[in-house]
């Protein structure tokens, strides 16, 4: 009794030396929550100051159940606490720029419903990231593969134009969704899938990589979408520089894109030069016309002012609303012609002030550090892809649809996460923002399909099991009298 008595309290002595780690972790974090709270506030007196606060108030009630409920399970499941700060502060600046872009003070319920349905749609793809480890196996990568060629030719049959734009949008009932976004996340768990479930990727993966990267272009090509082409095209070249050992493989496949790519130019200007860009045959009709739109994105954006009333028209619009910002905004609205979604970063600077805008950059170029931190710090291979891949993603996404809107690039047609309105860019944002740290907070599946490391321990598990039903045969047959020792 007197031992076990100290047993007890050596085991309570033990676990109170414990807590203070943990209310440790929690003042620490009160800090954050406290300053977060005053960023809010900032933010509803900016929108008030616009006159649009009575639509801000009814969105701080998703956006607080967003981010104060994400901060919980946050710091639930361990994950990186400031990786989480960053995004929801865009989040923020991306609320706050919807509501004063608004055409009236009332209440935004196509904006309510985007926030619901992409924070339900984050917490379930978190959930299923971390209890799912069968996608990294050989029947999860082709189901993966499946699930986004029929996503594909899905939008081929019944996509439809939204706003003049390129087919790429689905329509259920009274909702617009765009299955590119969704693939570009299947995409990279297809990559980490193929290239990072063993150390060294055989020559057969790598064929199945650049087949499957091929035909996620040529679908893309077909349907118009530049900015997403381009967006898969740099993940690959990525995931060949990051996970294939062998920089000869890097070398080989980024000149064989180069020349080809130099190729098919050469090729597609001859055909507009030849035919004179139209056609009576209609899949030449169809050529020429795909042609044109990748042709005039890079005409007008060298010299918008050749067709200042169509399409350099957006161009010269955002550098106008560029130069009457100032560093606290200016009360100058220019008519831009899609401000909520691809003009959205000069429709921030201009309200907003250059200030605001730095800050956004800023964030990103943060969210691109923590993401490399979470990158170097997970030991398993295929969760490193997965992290590698969707943080690439989305700060090429920022960077392109930026330089885009400031004149760096030509325009793409995609959005800035976390800013941009787009139901379905923001739902898939959120997919990847809670993958991301799933995969930060450890303690997942290591994701490989070869488990011959686990030879040992599956060998352990045998003797045990076998001792244990050895032991309850020998006590079964004590109990009915049977006695090995007496056989001859």
């Amino acid at each position: 009794m007197a031992n076990r008595k100290s047993f007890k309290a050596a085991r309570t002595q033990r676990t109170k030396k414990k807590r203070p780690a943990r209310s440790e972790l929690h003042t620490s974090g009160s800090q954050p929550i406290v300053l977060f709270i005053l960023f809010q506030l900032v933010s509803l007196l900016i929108v008030m100051v616009s006159g649009r606060g009575t639509a801000y108030l009814y969105m701080m009630i998703p956006l607080i159940i967003i981010t104060y409920g994400g901060w919980y399970l946050v710091n639930r499941v361990g994950a990186e606490i400031s990786f989480f700060i960053n995004s929801a502060m865009l989040l923020t600046f991306g609320t706050m720029i919807q509501c004063m872009l608004l055409e009236e003070d009332s209440i935004p319920q196509s904006l309510l419903i985007i926030y619901v349905l992409a924070a339900a749609a984050g917490v379930i793809c978190g959930f299923l990231y971390r209890r799912m480890p069968v996608i990294a196996s050989a029947n999860g990568v082709a189901l993966l593969m499946l699930v986004s060629i029929l996503l594909y030719l899905a939008t081929l049959v019944l996509g439809a134009a939204v706003g003049g734009g390129v087919r790429n949008w689905i329509r259920i009932g009274g909702m617009s969704i765009q299955p590119s976004e969704f693939n570009k996340g299947i995409y990279v768990l297809v990559m980490a899938g193929l290239l990072c479930t063993k150390e060294q990727p055989g020559r057969k993966r790598i064929w199945v990589a650049i087949l499957f990267t091929l035909i996620n272009l040529g679908f893309l090509g077909i349907q118009g979408e530049f900015g997403t082409f381009l967006l898969i095209l740099c993940t690959f070249l990525a995931f060949i520089f990051l996970f294939v050992p062998d920089i000869k493989v890097f070398v080989s496949v980024f000149s064989i894109l180069l020349a080809g790519g130099a190729a098919i130019t050469a090729c597609c200007m001859a055909l507009l030069k030849v035919t004179g860009g139209t056609s009576n045959f209609a899949p030449m009709s169809f050529v020429l016309t795909q042609i044109k739109k990748i042709a005039n994105r890079f005409i007008y954006w060298l010299d918008p002012a050749s067709d200042a009333q169509g399409a350099g028209y957006q161009i010269l619009q955002a550098r106008k609303a560029l130069l009457n910002s100032n560093l606290f905004g200016s009360d100058t609205t220019t008519p831009l012609s899609n401000p909520t979604n691809d003009m959205v970063f000069p429709a921030l600077t201009e309200r907003c002030g250059l200030l605001i805008a730095l800050t956004i950059c800023i964030l990103f170029g943060l969210l691109l550090v923590r993401g490399t931190r979470i990158y170097f710090r997970c030991p398993d291979r295929y969760h490193q892809a997965v992290c590698a891949g969707l943080c690439f993603q989305l700060i090429l996404q920022a960077f392109i649809i930026i330089g885009g809107s400031i004149g760096m690039f030509p325009l793409t047609g995609i959005t800035l996460p976390l800013i941009s309105r787009g139901g379905s860019s923001l739902m898939s944002t959120f997919m990847f923002l809670s993958i991301i740290l799933v995969i930060s907070a450890g303690n997942l599946w290591d994701g490989r399909r070869d488990y011959s490391h686990y030879e040992t321990k599956l060998q352990k598990a045998r003797t045990v099991h076998t001792n244990r039903f050895s032991s309850m045969r020998n006590r079964s047959r004590r109990r009915t009298g049977v006695d090995d020792t007496g056989k001859s």
